[in-house]
């Protein structure tokens, strides 16, 4: 084994210990939560309810901002247990893909886009986790209507078919309505819950829902026919999003295609063929051009995104 192979295994072992103190400094300090077999393993509930960004006030500075959309991006993406989970995480990817090529190339430039598209990784993935998780939740959203309704037409109150809708269902809306059923059984109100899940879960179909709920419970009316016409109009607009992503299923394939062409291709010359990189790296002129185009790639990337979510 040569000294580079040695020094790179070194690395990466050194950053999944410090990963490994810093996680466990973070379960040291945290409160410690009892058990709750309502919940799969790694989702423990806890008597006292924790707060989270769902819970703030929106906030008016620039970093603030950033701060609850990076805690709500995790969050909702619901695949780990805290924001400080996911930092660390986002810190290792960037760690080991950035000081991974700079062992390997010996260029500073080089390990600085490393890094950075080391630490876009973990954000792409939660992205696409929670636009997946967001997606299985309006595809249920009829089922879970429905289901409201024939509670509440065999005489169960809001509470009560709510706690029949997180016994019965599965996956993330399953676990949304157990933590509403929970919180009632403790004595938060109806209108706090019901907040509280609009904000958890942020679909048009679901804060509808929230707000129907608390409004029949104020001024009364018949709950369960509008439920089933609710249902109806959910099932409308699934199929109608369903047609809108087959229609332009190839459009987003070759869009997702051109933003992974530059990325691709600028690996392909540096493990191959990084004597036409040199340039780059050696010229000023080359390596401003070479920063901005991550930066560019990088918004880009962004922007893609941020499209192919508005429409799925």
């Amino acid at each position: 084994m040569g000294a580079n192979q040695t020094i790179l295994i070194a690395f990466g072992s050194i950053s999944f210990l410090v990963v490994a103190l810093g996680l466990a400094v973070r379960d040291l300090l945290s409160p410690r939560r009892p058990s709750d077999s309502s919940l799969p393993a790694g989702r423990r509930g806890s008597i006292r309810r924790q707060k989270t960004v769902f819970d703030q006030k929106p906030a008016t500075t620039f970093f603030g901002k950033v701060d609850q959309g990076f805690d709500r991006l995790v969050l909702e993406a619901d695949s780990v247990d805290s924001p400080q989970a996911a930092f660390l995480l986002i810190l290792l990817s960037g760690l080991l893909v950035g000081g991974g090529l700079w062992m390997y190339s010996n260029e500073v430039l080089a390990a600085i886009a490393g890094g950075l598209l080391g630490m876009m990784l973990p954000l792409i993935t939660f992205s696409i986790q929670r636009t997946r998780r967001f997606r299985e939740i309006r595809e249920q959203m009829p089922h879970v209507l429905d289901m409201l309704s024939r509670a509440c037409r065999a005489g169960q109150n809001s509470e009560q078919a709510i706690q029949l809708v997180g016994d019965e269902m599965d996956g993330a809306i399953g676990r949304e309505f157990r933590r509403c059923g929970r919180e009632l059984e403790l004595g938060r109100s109806f209108g706090e819950v019901m907040r509280s899940l609009g904000n958890r879960v942020r679909t048009m179909d679901m804060r509808i829902l929230t707000t129907t709920l608390v409004v029949q419970r104020r001024t009364g009316g018949s709950l369960p026919d509008t439920l089933e016409r609710m249902s109806g109009v959910v099932r409308d607009r699934i199929n109608a999003q369903r047609q809108m992503r087959a229609s332009t299923g190839a459009g987003r394939a070759s869009t997702m295609l051109v933003t992974m062409i530059a990325p691709l291709a600028y690996l392909f010359m540096f493990v191959f063929h990084r004597e036409h990189l040199a340039n780059l790296y050696q010229d000023p002129i080359g390596r401003v051009m070479l920063v901005m185009a991550v930066i560019l790639e990088i918004i880009g990337i962004v922007w893609v995104m941020t499209l192919l979510r508005q429409v799925d």
